[in-house]
């Protein structure tokens, strides 16, 4: 079924460019049915990074998985370096040269940053805030610090139980909104291609194009080269042990989509113990998320030079 899922997904692709360009109006008219598909994935993700992250670093603790906080450190590192290689190449490269946006001038101005502000807004007055505002960074502290106080306190099995049965549940409700991909996909880009110049088509083209090459070079450099380096796995075996689990990856755009089969092909295929494997990438599909730092350092100089807008080096930080 999932086969089928992936291939219809690469299909609406096309039709939707299609359908977009030739039935704008019809496209218009059903370009509500993308929007619900993106509520339901944004529904879940705030709910299941939290349960997840809580269970993960409550079982953590429980066995002293130093390990853990490693990776955790781990992640952070790679995610910094990320960003900062993606940014040099978008730098470089310069994405928008000969696009002409004229009549998108922002007229805005750019906000000053405080350092204080920003630590400040990590810790909210109340529990409620971060929730709604889906602030995943305070969020993701807040269920560090319940999985592990969890761990030091009479009862906090009971809780965590819970928390990993809500977790399961979110992760089932997204299996199934995953099979409406193809229909999401078909009608996103129905709509973008409807709504949209071709000035902003060519635009976006070169960003996809520019996320990718940027996500190949992080994917040699800082994932590949320090496996092969340090644990002495070629390029080649890496490649061919997670080209299942990119393929999936790649059509339903979700980590913890593929979470089951990216635990399969780590314990089965590079041969790691079920134990550690089983809480490293359970959080590691929530916070290593080294394609977002590819994605924030392409959008925040991308739509700055789109735009015209001088950012400074501070600022951008």
């Amino acid at each position: 079924m999932k086969k089928i899922i992936s291939i219809l997904t690469v299909i609406a692709i096309p039709l939707g460019i299609l359908l977009g360009y030739f039935l704008p109006n019809i496209t218009g008219e059903l370009a509500f049915i993308g929007t619900i598909y993106l509520n339901l994935l944004k529904f879940l993700v705030v709910p299941l990074i939290f349960c997840s992250i809580s269970y993960t670093i409550y079982k953590a603790t429980l066995k002293k998985e130093k390990t853990v906080f490693k990776s955790v450190i781990l992640f952070i590192i790679m995610f910094t370096v990320t960003f900062l290689i993606t940014s040099g190449i978008v730098y470089f490269v310069d994405p928008v040269i000969d696009i002409n946006l004229d009549e998108f001038k922002w007229d805005g101005i750019v906000s000053n940053f405080s350092v204080s502000e920003v630590i400040t807004n990590i810790f909210p007055s109340n529990i409620i805030t971060p929730f709604q505002e889906n602030a995943l960074f305070t969020l993701i502290l807040l269920a560090l610090m319940l999985g592990f106080c969890a761990s030091k306190v009479e009862n906090g099995d009971v809780v965590m139980k819970t928390i990993d049965g809500f977790s399961n549940i979110f992760k089932k409700m997204l299996e199934y909104i995953l099979y409406i991909n193809p229909i999401g996909v078909l009608f996103l880009i129905a709509s973008a291609v409807a709504s949209y110049s071709g000035d902003i088509i060519l635009m976006g083209i070169r960003y996809i194009i520019l996320a990718y090459i940027c996500s190949i070079v992080i994917l040699f450099v800082v994932m590949m080269l320090p496996v092969w380096i340090y644990a002495k796995v070629s390029p080649i075996t890496y490649i061919k042990n997670c080209a299942k689990v990119w393929l999936m990856t790649i059509t339903s755009c979700s980590s913890l989509a593929t979470l089951p089969l990216t635990l399969k092909t780590c314990i089965n295929d590079f041969k790691l113990p079920k134990e550690k494997t089983e809480i490293i990438v359970s959080l590691g599909c929530t916070i290593n998320m080294c394609g977002g730092a590819v994605s924030f350092a392409i959008l925040g100089l991308f739509c700055s030079r789109m735009f015209g807008v001088d950012i400074n080096l501070i600022t951008y930080i």
